[in-house]
């Protein structure tokens, strides 16, 4: 190829370098950054172009107007020597990464945000890791490992939208999308929770002006329908019958086939988790991350809690009538209270995995139920008894809006005992219970 007939440039200014027609940018503007301990010179592109004039106007604009360049650590440190006038470089594990981050924020495409995002709120794996064994999550991050994954797989159903400037969509780019992808209604509900999160995100960031998620009209999946799905489920939260609960005392497995025990020791421990939830309140997950050495039998009492500053760390009575159960499972072997035959702690996934298939069909007549319904019912009947609400949240890891910490503290594990002695789930007279420092 003829090369132009240019003044040569001066020395550490950098070369315009051709290398092969066959490429669709054969020129690339290349600079010297320094040299390694044998003397050899380490050399950088800054880019590439169509033509010879192209890359010698990039050297000459780079050097009025140095930036940062971004290279492999590993290439960064084989530089014994640097330049007279070195380059401003900075050592990093991915420089396409960095180069990424280099776009205006405005000009953000609908994938590049999401990374922005995911990076921002969403869990990275380790977290994740941390939350399954320890269910401690990073206080910038609202999401929990559940939402993350389905934030996720709404991504991996965006790939159409990919490549478009966020703030170039409109509402009937996001319908249109939603059409077309021909997912069922959940996996759409999924993809505008997304899109919702997406447009707070942007406009936290000064990234769009206005967010057009809000108005996606699609008829499966609009915020309407989004919002009046979560007041339904709400709704559905409602608390055992009496008896329900006798049916779960009176339990009989259902279970056939060549594995009948190892199903029907399934069987039994949704029964028995879902009685230990019904008489201490915990959420599901709470009672699933009770440290062994946190379980005080002797004193009918364990330590747990989680989610929230008033439910961390709380201590919980344990009623007499579900003690055998906790004696059940209790080993001070193990390191957790629920553990798998397999020597892992037992985790929400597993939970619900065995539930849906070793539970649910065999026993309608509880099924409608959720293990969030016991801690509902639970708290219904300590109103119905009159128990003091301070002691109620004080049990069940609700905040008193209306009364401080230092008072929320107070209340001993004895008066919780007392408390948590009077829930029979059977028809009784009221009892007014207050606590001792009221």
């Amino acid at each position: 190829m003829k090369k132009l007939e240019l003044e040569k440039r001066a020395n550490g200014k950098g070369s315009a370098i051709y290398l092969g027609g066959n490429r669709e940018l054969p020129w690339g503007a290349r600079i010297t950054i320094g040299k390694d301990i044998n003397g050899v010179a380490i050399r950088h592109f800054i880019d590439f172009f169509k033509t010879e004039l192209e890359a010698l106007v990039c050297l000459e604009n780079y050097h009025n107007d140095p930036t940062p360049i971004y290279i492999k650590e590993d290439k960064y440190n084989r530089i014994v020597t640097f330049p007279k006038n070195p380059y401003p470089l900075v050592a990093v594990e991915n420089p396409k990464k960095k180069i990424e981050n280099q776009v205006k924020k405005e000009n953000y495409t609908f994938k590049q945000l999401y990374e922005k995002f995911k990076e921002a709120k969403m869990l990275t794996k380790d977290e994740i890791k941390l939350e399954k064994k320890y269910h401690i999550r990073p206080k910038n991050k609202p999401f929990g490992q559940h939402y993350c994954h389905c934030m996720e797989t709404a991504f991996h159903n965006s790939a159409a939208l990919y490549d478009r400037v966020y703030k170039d969509l409109r509402a009937s780019d996001f319908n249109k999308h939603l059409k077309e992808s021909k997912k069922g209604a959940d996996s759409q509900r999924q993809m505008v929770n997304l899109y919702l999160n997406l447009d707070k995100f942007a406009l936290e960031e000064d990234i769009i002006e206005k967010g057009y998620a809000q108005f996606i009209t699609t008829i499966s999946c609009n915020r309407k329908e989004i919002k009046k799905s979560k007041n339904e489920q709400i709704e559905k939260r409602r608390p055992f019958t009496y008896e329900e609960i006798d049916y779960l005392w009176n339990f009989q497995t259902r279970s056939k086939g060549l594995k009948e025990n190892t199903k029907k020791e399934r069987e039994l421990f949704i029964r028995d988790f879902w009685l230990m939830l019904l008489y201490s309140g915990c959420r599901a997950d709470e009672l699933l991350s009770v440290y062994t050495d946190n379980i005080f039998l002797t004193d009918n009492y364990f330590i747990g809690g989680l989610k929230t500053q008033a439910g961390i760390n709380r201590e919980i009575p344990i009623h007499p009538s579900v003690k055998h159960l906790w004696e059940k499972y209790y080993n001070p072997e193990n390191e957790f209270l629920f553990m798998q035959p397999n020597g892992n702690k037992v985790d929400y996934s597993y939970y619900l995995y065995h539930f849906q298939n070793n539970f649910q069909k065999l026993h309608p007549e509880v099924s409608k139920h959720t293990a969030h319904d016991a801690r509902h019912t639970l708290r219904t009947e300590l109103k119905k008894l009159n128990v003091k609400d301070i002691i109620i949240n004080s049990i069940i890891g609700h905040s008193n809006d209306d009364i401080g910490d230092d008072v929320y503290t107070h209340i001993s594990i004895e008066e919780k005992i007392e408390a948590i002695k009077l829930v029979t789930y059977k028809e009784q007279k009221k009892l007014y219970i207050f606590a001792s420092n009221q």
